[in-house]
C-alpha cells in the first residue's frame, strides 16, 4: 500500500535551496518518540514543527499522539495563515498559529516544540516561576526564561504575546518559554545562510533538549522551595549570579 499522503520523498518541491522533506518528516517523528520516552507529552498533547522553506512547514497532526507519529502523518502548512495547507493531509494542531508567530518574528528560528511540561504547568498554576539563573547549566543555555501569561490557545493575541516574547532586542533573545498553565515552547535555530536538512534536524533536537531543560529547572525548583520550606528557611533559592 502507498503512502496516504503525497509529498516529494526526495527534496520538497517547496524549497530553494532544497531540503529533504522526506529526511525531515522523520525527524519530527523521532523527535515525538524522545520526548514521549523522556516523560515529556503523553496523550494528544503538545507539537512539533520544523521550516520547510521560506514559505512552508512541516508540523504534527492535531489529536494524535506525537511519539506513534509516523511520516505520512505530518501536516504541510503554509507561513502564511491567509493560504493554509499547502497541500492535502493531515491537519495541524491550532497551535500552529504559534509557530507561525515565531517563525515570523524569528527568521533565524527552523524548529519548535512545545510539551505540557508537568513541572513547569504545575509551578505557573501556583503563581510560580523558576529562575533560570539559579543552576549553571540553564544560566548558560536558559539565561531567560520569560513566563506568558496564560490565553487561549491558537488565538491570535497568545502567539502575537509569545512571538514577541522571542524577538525580544533587550538582551539575549530567548530560546524558550514557560506558558502559563500549559507548559512551555522552545526553538532551535540554523546558521546563518541557506538551512541545509542536517542544520534543520539538529536545530529539532536542540528544541527538544531546551524543553527538557525547562522541565527539570522546573522540577528542582519545585523540590527546593518544598525543602527551603520543610527547614525553616524563607525565599526562593539564590541565584548563582548574586
Amino acid at each position: 500500500m502507498g503512502p496516504r499522503h503525497r509529498y516529494h520523498r526526495g527534496v520538497s518541491r517547496l524549497t530553494d535551496p532544497p531540503l529533504d522533506e522526506a529526511v525531515l518528516r522523520a525527524a519530527i517523528c523521532a523527535a515525538g518518540r524522545r520526548l514521549g520516552s523522556r516523560g515529556l507529552i503523553s496523550a494528544g498533547e503538545g507539537n512539533l514543527s520544523v521550516r520547510l522553506s521560506a514559505t512552508t512547514l512541516l508540523a504534527t497532526p492535531t489529536g494524535r499522539r506525537k511519539d506513534e507519529l509516523e511520516p505520512d502523518d505530518l501536516a504541510l502548512v503554509n507561513l502564511d495563515p491567509a493560504v493554509g495547507q499547502s497541500s492535502e493531509g493531515p491537519r495541524p494542531s491550532s497551535d500552529i498559529a504559534i509557530h507561525r508567530a515565531i517563525y515570523r518574528a524569528r527568521p533565524d528560528v527552523v524548529a519548535v516544540a512545545h510539551a505540557h511540561l508537568p513541572a513547569s504547568m504545575a509551578l505557573t498554576l501556583a503563581g510560580l516561576a523558576p529562575d533560570p539563573l539559579a543552576l549553571p547549566e540553564t544560566a548558560h543555555h536558559l539565561p531567560v526564561l520569560p513566563v506568558i501569561p496564560y490565553g487561549a490557545m491558537g488565538s491570535d493575541a497568545l502567539a502575537a504575546r509569545i512571538s514577541q516574547a522571542f524577538a525580544t532586542l533587550d538582551g539575549p533573545a530567548p530560546v524558550a518559554v514557560l506558558l502559563e498553565r500549559h507548559g512551555a515552547i522552545a526553538v532551535g535555530s540554523a546558521p546563518a545562510g541557506p538551512s541545509v536538512t542536517e542544520s534543520v534536524e539538529r536545530a529539532l533536537v536542540t528544541a527538544g533538549d531546551r524543553l527538557e531543560l525547562v522541565e527539570v529547572l522546573c522540577r528542582v525548583w519545585r523540590d527546593a522551595l518544598l525543602l527551603r520550606a520543610a527547614t525553616g528557611q524563607s525565599g526562593p533559592p539564590a541565584s548563582i549570579a548574586g
